[in-house]
């Protein structure tokens, strides 16, 4: 999916000559630990309101926001103003719920009389036809519900206070993830990584990436490579080296001259006693080994100064 296409399935939101629903889904934990989907009753006074906020938000944050980017999750750097394409091979077991999700499906109702709130864990709200719809995917996490049996929670009525009689359950204009065309994206990182294990997704992944180095018979002592990837800021850099990387289809002779010629690479990375592999003793030599994959290092013909092209930063700043 491309970021043109994502907007044009967002952009159902303003079409005023199809009526434009929402309904909403909750994922409900269960005491097993299994997860379930129930149907979320809701008044149509707070159904209106709910598509106003998001009909808003997403039109502000992305639709209309020149500066918005979709970009594969496997190759790109954490920056401002980025939707995630989620395009690796193993899908997030915390977040498999949603595959098997369809809006139209006759679930269950939410029960506040057998379904206890705080077993909420996500709420999916989805908007649009039956032809044409997404879903938005929010975590609810313990803060979000106000338990009133944790605290005091004072409500007027008239002119009087009275004490809150039940949980209340939060719903902020946040969106963590997007589901359109059987495709994830994700706009918050920091909760798909600390909820639904993204980190662990992506040093499995990386490991695997790593056999495409170890091919080459190029590292001497690969299971070093092998151990880095238990600090996921290596896993992610090991995770963007592609197979159809150039460096990738070199002789490992070429590239074994590459480090032995390179005025600075070659007094960080040591080579075997017959000079043909490469040998990780540091972590600064893995660091670069991972980048040379990457072909992150370049010459500037302007400056004549070798930079990481990644950062833009000249291998002389790294060392500092």
């Amino acid at each position: 999916m491309e970021l043109n296409q994502l907007k044009e399935r967002l952009k159902l939101i303003n079409n005023t000559s199809v009526p434009v629903g929402i309904c909403i889904h909750i994922i409900k934990k269960q005491e097993d630990n299994s997860e379930v989907i129930l149907n979320a009753d809701i008044s149509q006074n707070l159904a209106d309101e709910l598509k106003e906020i998001f009909v808003n938000e997403i039109n502000e944050k992305i639709i209309n926001n020149s500066n918005i980017n979709l970009r594969n999750i496997s190759a790109t750097h954490e920056t401002v103003d980025t939707l995630f394409l989620y395009d690796l091979d193993e899908f997030p077991e915390k977040l498999s719920v949603i595959n098997e999700f369809n809006p139209f499906t006759d679930y269950p109702d939410f029960s506040f009389s057998n379904d206890d709130i705080q077993s909420i864990k996500a709420i999916i709200i989805t908007i649009g036809s039956e032809d044409n719809y997404f879903s938005i995917y929010k975590h609810v996490y313990p803060v979000t519900i106000v338990r009133q049996d944790k605290m005091l929670g004072l409500i007027p009525r008239g002119n009087r206070f009275e004490k809150l009689s039940s949980s209340i359950l939060q719903i902020n204009t946040s969106i963590d993830f997007l589901f359109a065309d059987n495709t994830l994206i994700v706009n918050n990182l920091k909760t798909f990584a600390s909820a639904y294990g993204y980190n662990e997704i992506v040093k499995n992944q990386a490991r695997i990436k790593l056999e495409l180095i170890s091919s080459l018979d190029l590292i001497d002592n690969i299971e070093e490579l092998h151990l880095f990837m238990d600090n996921i800021k290596y896993a992610k850099r090991v995770l963007r080296i592609q197979a159809e990387s150039p460096v990738l289809q070199l002789e490992k002779s070429t590239i074994v001259s590459f480090i032995s010629n390179h005025p600075r690479l070659s007094r960080r990375i040591r080579l075997n006693s017959t000079s043909d592999k490469i040998v990780l003793d540091t972590d600064v030599s893995k660091v670069i080994v991972i980048g040379i994959f990457n072909d992150d290092y370049l010459k500037s013909n302007l400056t004549d100064l070798d930079y990481e092209s990644e950062n833009k930063l000249t291998l002389a700043d790294e060392e500092e």
